[in-house]
């Protein structure tokens, strides 16, 4: 009896085998037995073999050994062979808000209550978690609570009340007691904190649905904006598309006024989680009511008066209108949970959409739909189970593991590995566009290139980039059966299609809407969340792809349209270039990822290594490389938008951007490169592997993202690319 990766098509998902004489696999000890925010695991032989190619290169580089490579590979994949899988696509995790686990709880148990107009109450274990999955997702709850039992946003952030609200409420879901001691510890922090009224609006939403927080609470969610037109500048489907697809489902609930029943625990959470009596607050003074501890993201003037507004509507609103309304919004989410699979856009409209079906159809197939997609987001590791901030980011791992393979010169000898690669770029381009586009604001898909997995399908610029990137790559292998020319030309329509105005490219969609609808933003916790910005990491993709597909095709009917949007991507990179040399990076940490794809991008349009900007990117670099040689930034880069040094010590993936970024410039100066190279080498394990050092990607600027795979790329990527320019030692 253990647990077990199964995967399928990219989809990944831990089963608990009960059978007695089920064998448990090498991989799935590995990935078990990963420390936070997990080391390293492979249903993937990616991983295995990038293990491999930094030993070769550590060797390489070092002089240890001269002509021992054979011996090296022929070890190190004996070792690790028994943990390849049959599919290859990254089997990490993608972790995020600490708040993503407990609407995991939350939401399957609203559905086991009596509330809405069905009746019969569901066994949560038949919805979501079974028995061993429940335990154990209690326990990572605890873990991640701190000494003091309060929780945070993310990993690595301050406590707040948001995070440690919403875990203390899905710890006592799962059956913890009250006077356990996390719980005690948790209730403290709340208690010493102003309790639970302070929570963001999100928070305030989720305690709002299980009844112990009264809708009166928040700020109302407006449903009747669906009805608005999209010829008008406030239409939700101008919005960025992760924005829309959380208040839509919002909006119903709130407009339905979705909520469990009382019961005997939601009596008792209604006494723990406030320092006043539940029945004595005054929630109309508490919509606007968020602790300091969590507020980011302050409610503009226009938002206050906004709500106002909104708040006398709610009082006289028309019952006509919030009917049609919620029939409009249903058919929307309907929309979205058909053709994303039952996955959605990521896990907190995910689970609001789940509780939406329930209210609608009770426990229909539909429902049951969403029940089993769940486990895409639930991850297992040796602390517990949480769940991730998207259901994967299969293909974006391994689009770069692909381009580092190639680079290192070494892909050759895995040729099996390349083949599973290729096949998964294959299966995952997304194959046709989505029904009825215009009526439910959605962009061209077929071509493109998702995140994670084909089920999930939303297309994306940069992943669309550097699906291209990757599978013109493969062109170079020479037992590979690359995908067609033609559908790569598809990939880079999309990309076309996705460019803006000012030249850039922002992510899923094109930018919709003006800036001034920022000032709308209700969420308090996130930053540019209301419409789909441009961004260098997107922008240097896409212009990286288009350069790469007219090297492949220099004739395609096309060119010339191409060319020039490569241009005009240039000039938008240019021109948000900071002053000191560098570019923000809004997807990873921070100013060594956006200064990467700022300078990558640029480099491969043609832009003249001494140019202005690529040299000032240079010297911003070399003037934040640390004593050690390598390069660590904080998250707090992100948060502060400033560059923040690492408190601790450098860090792998920064130094490993940094140097692909100097080496792509081909810097002048040796001596820097061969010490971030070193330092590289010097945190290296002695089986290959790296260590997990802090947290490296970001969402809207303040939540902090896991991505567990990049500690193997990027160094080996960087060594890769010193070792073609200066060792020139074929692999």
């Amino acid at each position: 009896m253990s647990w077990t990766l199964d995967v399928d098509r990219g989809r990944q998902t831990w089963r608990y085998d009960e059978s007695p004489d089920h064998q448990i696999k090498d991989s799935d000890v590995h990935l078990l037995s990963s420390k936070e925010p997990v080391c390293i695991g492979t249903k993937y032989q990616c991983i295995v073999f990038i293990d491999l190619i930094i030993i070769i290169y550590y060797n390489l580089i070092t002089q240890r050994v001269q002509h021992a490579h054979q011996d090296v590979i022929s070890h190190l994949h004996d070792h690790h062979k028994s943990l390849l899988r049959s599919q290859c696509n990254t089997s990490l995790p993608f972790k995020q808000r600490m708040v993503i686990g407990p609407v995991t709880m939350v939401a399957p148990c609203s559905c086991c209550q009596d509330w809405s107009s069905h009746a019969t109450p569901l066994d949560i274990h038949s919805l979501s978690l079974t028995k061993e999955r429940s335990f154990v997702t209690s326990s990572t709850d605890r873990t991640l609570m701190m000494v003091d039992g309060d929780c945070k946003l993310h990993i690595e952030a301050h406590s707040d009340i948001f995070g440690t609200a919403l875990q203390y409420v899905s710890l006592r879901l799962l059956g913890v007691p009250a006077d356990e001691p996390h719980c005690v510890k948790a209730r403290n922090f709340l208690k010493a904190n102003g309790g639970a009224l302070g929570i963001p609006s999100w928070g305030k939403f989720w305690l709002a649905v299980l009844n112990v927080y009264k809708w009166e609470g928040l700020n109302p969610i407006p449903i009747e904006l669906w009805l608005v037109p999209y010829k008008l500048p406030l239409c939700p489907g101008r919005w960025w598309c992760h924005c829309r697809m959380v208040y839509l489902p919002m909006s119903y609930l709130y407009a339905r006024r979705t909520t469990c029943a009382e019961n005997q625990l939601i009596r008792d959470l209604r006494t723990e989680l406030y320092n006043e009596a539940y029945d004595t607050i005054d929630w109309t003074l508490q919509r606007n009511n968020i602790s300091k501890l969590d507020m980011y993201n302050p409610h503009t003037f226009l938002l206050k008066t906004v709500n106002s507004a909104l708040y006398l509507y709610e009082k006289v609103h028309s019952k006509w209108l919030r009917s049609k309304a919620i029939d409009f919004t249903f058919d929307h989410i309907r929309y979205e949970d058909e053709q994303t699979k039952y996955i959605d856009i990521g896990p907190v409209n995910k689970t609001m959409n789940m509780l939406c079906v329930w209210d609608r159809e009770g426990r229909s197939p539909n429902f049951y739909k969403h029940a089993d997609r769940l486990f895409d987001y639930l991850w297992l590791g040796h602390d517990g189970m949480k769940m991730q901030g998207y259901n994967g980011s299969q293909l974006w791992d391994t689009t770069f593991a692909i381009q580092a393979f190639v680079e290192s010169g070494i892909s050759h000898q895995f040729p099996e590995a390349m083949r599973k690669a290729n096949h998964y770029l294959d299966i995952t381009q997304v194959p046709d566009n989505a029904p009825e586009m215009d009526r439910y604001f959605r962009h061209i898909s077929k071509g493109a290139w998702p995140f994670s997995t084909v089920d999930h399908g939303w297309p994306i610029s940069d992943c669309t980039a550097e699906g291209v990137k990757a599978s013109l790559a493969m062109r170079s292998v020479p037992f590979i059966t690359p995908i067609s020319l033609e559908r790569v030309a598809e990939g880079i329509n999309v990309i076309l299609s996705l460019q803006n105005g000012d030249g850039g490219w922002a992510s899923y969609e094109n930018t919709r809407g003006g800036r001034w609808l920022e000032g709308f933003n209700p969420s308090e916790v996130f930053h540019n969340i209301m419409i789909d910005y441009s961004y260098v990491e997107c922008s240097a993709a896409c212009i990286q792809a288009m350069c790469k597909f007219l090297k492949f095709a220099p004739t395609h009917p096309r060119a010339k349209e191409i060319t020039r949007s490569i241009e005009r991507g240039v000039q938008f990179i240019k021109s948000i270039q900071r002053e000191d040399g560098s570019w923000i990076g809004s997807w990873g940490i921070c100013f060594t990822y956006g200064t990467w794809f700022g300078v990558e991008g640029l480099v491969a349009a043609g832009v003249p290594l001494n140019s202005p900007h690529i040299v000032k990117a240079c010297k911003f670099l070399i003037s934040k490389q640390r004593p050690d040689g390598g390069w660590g930034e904080s998250f707090k880069s992100n948060v502060t938008k400033n560059y923040v040094q690492h408190p601790d010590e450098s860090q792998i993936v920064n130094t490993g951007w940094a140097l692909l970024s100097l080496m792509a410039a081909k810097y002048p100066d040796r001596e820097p490169i061969e010490r971030g190279i070193k330092y590289l080498i010097s945190k290296q394990y002695p089986n290959g592997d790296w260590p997990q050092e802090s947290i490296i990607g970001v969402f809207n600027f303040n939540c902090m993202i896991s991505y567990s795979n990049y500690k193997n790329i990027f160094p080996l990527w960087a060594i890769a690319r010193y070792n073609n320019m200066y060792l020139k030692s074929k692999m």
